[in-house]
């Protein structure tokens, strides 16, 4: 059996043996997984790893990281959300997990057809005075949108008819493009302000050479909740 086990909880064992000789430990071989929940309706979902379960429920739009030990170099592990509530099941996946890689599990859509988006994450080093950004679009009842970084002309477009449920490629933007103003709207072959469906200025958190998934989703999982947010989580680097 496979576990997921969560980077901010710690666990050291010592072993020793008779003669006080540490015993020699196997190698682990480990991937490593970031869990992400944007159903709307749903407070909170419990996640299973190969049927062993996460040791808490994970609210909305939190991001969970973990590891996943592997018993060969590269494995099929099922990723199973369920109701928080009633324990039902939502999904159940089998994805492909390969020794030393990095992986973007994401649940959305929503609780009567929720989809799981699975993803390995690029961990090479955007250019020198870069970020690099990946997109998804989890907000329902939207058409497909376009990102624009750093002003309006056609060059600062980073995203064009990113449809809903969808993660863009990675790509790379100047980090004073992405400090300045980063603003989302419903796609257009030409920028239209009253196309604009969210936008965030003097970005001050963004950091020169990081690795950041994006998510254009509701603040909250409250259906009714007009409030976008355009969420921003770390990934890891080489």
């Amino acid at each position: 059996m496979k576990k997921l086990f969560i980077l901010s909880i710690l666990f050291s064992f010592v072993f020793i043996s008779c003669n006080n000789e540490p015993e020699p430990e196997p190698e682990e071989i480990r991937a490593y997984c970031y869990l992400y929940h944007f159903i709307p309706d749903l407070e909170d979902v419990l996640w299973e790893v190969d049927d062993h379960g996460l040791p808490e429920a994970q609210d909305y739009a939190v991001q969970f990281a973990g590891s996943v030990l592997l018993e060969t170099a590269s494995e099929e592990i099922s990723f199973t959300v369920k109701h928080s509530g009633t324990n039902e099941v939502l999904i159940s996946q089998f994805f492909q997990l390969e020794k030393n890689k990095y992986y973007n599990v994401i649940v959305r859509g929503s609780k009567e057809d929720p989809a799981l988006l699975f993803r390995e994450i690029e961990t090479t080093h955007p250019e020198s005075g870069k970020v690099k950004f990946q997109l998804l679009h989890s907000l329902a009842g939207q058409n497909s949108i376009d990102l624009y970084m750093g002003g309006s002309t056609p060059d600062k477009k980073a995203v064009s008819d990113l449809a809903y449920l969808s993660l863009s490629d990675p790509f790379e933007v100047a980090d004073y493009d992405a400090r300045a103003a980063m603003v989302v709207t419903a796609h257009t072959e030409e920028y239209n302000q009253d196309s604009v469906l969210l936008s965030s200025i003097y970005n001050e958190m963004i950091v020169t050479g990081a690795n950041y998934l994006s998510v254009f989703a509701p603040h909250t999982f409250y259906p009714t909740d007009s409030l976008l947010t355009f969420w921003l989580y770390d990934l890891p680097l080489d």
